[in-house]
């Protein structure tokens, strides 16, 4: 479920090697605190290889998984609806977070580094909001305008809508990478939300927020709609119901990526917690509650791009279908739903 959600910039813990401290001159209870917020840093070598392992197989599953949903749109032609480019849209970041995952063992202890971590997480979170809303965006436009969806929402203008939120995720990504190499020293440890400015950070999850606006208006209405249509399918006859069966169809799509629309946004909420605690509480240490809310967003940016695509492959049959067809299977004749 897509965050459509990630590692981002505001990872604020490191793998070992890297280190940030904004005094340079801290005593050595403060560098004692900072490697609390390191990876790995207190086990064996034998639990950091079976962690390798794990992030290596989740990594695999997570490219080849979201690897299909992409390569199924862009090679079967009557799959290249305005929905399903906002679900590829989603798709391409839980492949880049499934294509890095294992990285997270690697140091960041240069400049170089931490500032591609930097860029990497920046972009990657807020284009994956963005695709949120482009995804909510979408639906509403399907539920609420059926008859001038296929207008309002072709094929063409959504994929420069697309291209217009990856132009602004790369220019936020490029602020907080100019920041953090003017910040960044050779004895500092890799935390780019603390290497940061306040104002760029809140600006940041104020689009956490904004998102929730949109999904919660947008939400609400496609709810009353759905409830109007399941009224009038009770009563309706069979040729009432045979003319509903289109919008019955659509409304139904709608659900499941709403479903796995909202699911990110909850999974990607613990990541943009954590970020604010940290800005809201500089001098916190290894409290439990930190170091809990550390090990549940982590989980949860993982899990976010690992299920995404089970959902896909589970919930749509044309997804079923086109994989098949790829491996050299009989044609389908099942028309995508708009």
């Amino acid at each position: 479920m897509e965050n459509k959600a990630t590692l981002s910039s505001y990872d604020n813990e490191t793998v070992d090697g890297g280190r940030w401290d904004n005094d340079t001159d801290a005593d050595d209870n403060d560098d004692d605190d900072d490697n609390d917020h390191l990876y790995f840093s207190n086990t064996t070598a034998h639990v950091r290889a079976l962690i390798l392992t794990c992030l290596v197989l989740f990594s695999l599953f997570t490219m080849v998984s979201n690897g299909l949903v992409i390569v199924s749109v862009a090679k079967i032609r009557r799959l290249q609806t305005a929905a399903n480019i906002t679900i590829v849209n989603l798709a391409c970041y839980d492949f880049v977070v499934g294509a890095v995952l294992w990285t997270a063992v690697l140091p960041r202890d240069t400049r170089l580094r931490c500032v591609v971590f930097t860029g990497y997480g920046v972009f990657n979170i807020v284009s994956s909001m963005a695709g949120m809303a482009l995804c909510t965006i979408n639906r509403y436009t399907a539920i609420s305008y059926p008859l001038r969806y296929p207008l309002l929402m072709t094929p063409a203008r959504t994929g420069w809508l697309i291209a217009a939120c990856i132009t602004y995720a790369m220019l936020m990504s490029v602020g907080g990478m100019i920041q953090v190499a003017l910040r960044w020293r050779p004895s500092a440890l890799c935390i780019p939300g603390r290497m940061m400015t306040r104002a760029y950070a809140y600006y940041v999850f104020s689009h956490y927020l904004v998102l929730f606006v949109l999904m919660s208006y947008c939400y609400g209405v496609i709810a009353r709609i759905a409830w109007t249509h399941t009224k009038r399918m009770a009563t309706a006859s069979n040729e009432e119901r045979q003319e509903m069966s289109a919008f019955h169809a659509t409304l139904k799509m709608s659900k499941i990526i709403l479903t796995v629309v909202g699911t990110s946004w909850t999974l990607l909420g613990p990541h943009m917690l954590y970020m604010c605690l940290l800005l809201a509480y500089p001098n916190s240490g290894n409290e439990w509650w930190l170091q809990a809310l550390r090990v549940i967003r982590i989980n949860g940016l993982i899990l976010n791009s690992f299920l995404n695509p089970i959902v896909y492959f589970y919930k749509f049959m044309d997804f079923r279908l086109a994989v098949r067809e790829l491996f050299g299977c009989k044609k389908p004749s099942v028309a995508p739903l708009p």
